[in-house]
């Protein structure tokens, strides 16, 4: 049986983080760092059949162990690899020396954020309970200051949803932010513990985003990159597939963990039945395929969708933690507003 080439290799350079962030799904993840030799191997793993792919840099906070993230950069630009590195972030230990490494080697950047500070403190705490806002503009500062620009990553919340269209003000007012994820919240690691935005509340949320960026645009002279509305727009263009977000249901995704297990998705990391196998060897042909197919049949009915064409099908991750079906629903809601609210040229 033949292996799927892998499109996306996510390392998780290490579990440890210094947040304490309350809905962290990565908070159960092993402590230890990835060490050089796994993460080189992983990477040989992936460009085995010499074409492009993503690798991801996370955990954790994946700058807890920079070194390991230097020498993957540095061998995958030694080796001429055909791989595009992006690194997810919380951006309290960004430093000078370290974004200047990242922009040289045109690592994209990703920062966490989910509000102004009021509820951003609410949700993205310190280790000692702290609100951690103060430390990621700290690091969005000098992303600034270095003529870096970034994305940020919202997760989406009961608490926070009625105040999305705030991340927007913040983005623009930034000034180096160019573009804004909403992640639902998933039913992994602490997010078990808390509650998933409504259908409605995300439905209505969604609209307030895309009206404040469309005014906000006209003001700033660019418009912000919406991700679920950049994804609609690529689907009607033909420039992305069905379900091409998710390559765990395709068999092309492999998420490391720190000690060298392959999982299907960084969600799905210490769930037996969503291993692959391990960097040594290589993911297991057989457990790519079951679960390939365990992830496909459960999101069948996605395809049945009339809007399947151009939301390109929901998160796995949200309809396996089956008491987050709310998630799930919320998704759906979130992807028909982006639909509406794409340039599709009609």
């Amino acid at each position: 049986m033949k292996i799927p080439r892998i499109k996306m290799l996510g390392l998780s350079l290490t579990g440890q983080c210094n947040f304490a962030c309350r809905y962290c799904y990565a908070a159960e993840h092993a402590g230890e760092k990835m060490s050089i030799a796994t993460a080189l191997q992983a990477v040989k793993m992936a460009a085995a059949a010499g074409e492009g792919f993503v690798i991801q840099f996370t955990g954790g906070e994946p700058l807890l162990n920079f070194s390991c993230l230097q020498a993957v950069v540095k061998y995958v630009k030694e080796q001429q690899l055909p791989a595009l590195m992006q690194v997810q972030t919380n951006a309290s230990l960004i430093n000078e020396e370290r974004v200047l490494f990242l922009k040289q080697h045109r690592v994209g950047i990703g920062v966490s954020l989910d509000g102004k500070p009021k509820i951003n403190d609410q949700l993205r705490l310190t280790k000692t309970g702290e609100g951690a806002t103060k430390y990621i503009l700290q690091g969005l500062e000098i992303l600034k200051e270095q003529n870096i620009s970034c994305g940020l990553t919202c997760v989406v919340t009961a608490e926070n949803v009625a105040t999305l269209a705030d991340i927007v003000d913040m983005a623009y007012f930034l000034g180096n932010v160019r573009k804004i994820g909403f992640d639902i919240l998933r039913g992994q690691g602490r997010g078990a513990g808390m509650v998933p935005p409504s259908e409605e509340a995300m439905a209505s949320a969604m609209e307030a985003v895309y009206e404040r960026n469309r005014a906000l645009s006209r003001f700033f002279g660019y418009r912000l990159l919406i991700t679920q509305q950049q994804r609609v727009e690529n689907l009607a263009k033909g420039c992305s597939a069905a379900f091409g977000h998710c390559y765990a249901m395709n068999g092309e995704a492999a998420f490391v963990d720190a000690g060298g297990a392959i999982y299907a998705c960084s969600s799905l990391v210490g769930w037996p039945e969503f291993y692959l196998g391990n960097v040594a060897q290589g993911p297991e042909p057989a457990l790519v395929d079951k679960v390939r197919g365990k992830i496909a049949t459960a999101m069948s009915s996605c395809t049945a969708c009339e809007q399947f064409r151009l939301c390109g099908g929901g998160c796995y991750a949200r309809w396996f933690a089956a008491p987050f079906s709310m998630a799930y629903k919320s998704e759906c809601a979130m992807q028909k507003v982006s639909i509406l609210n794409a340039n599709l040229n009609k």
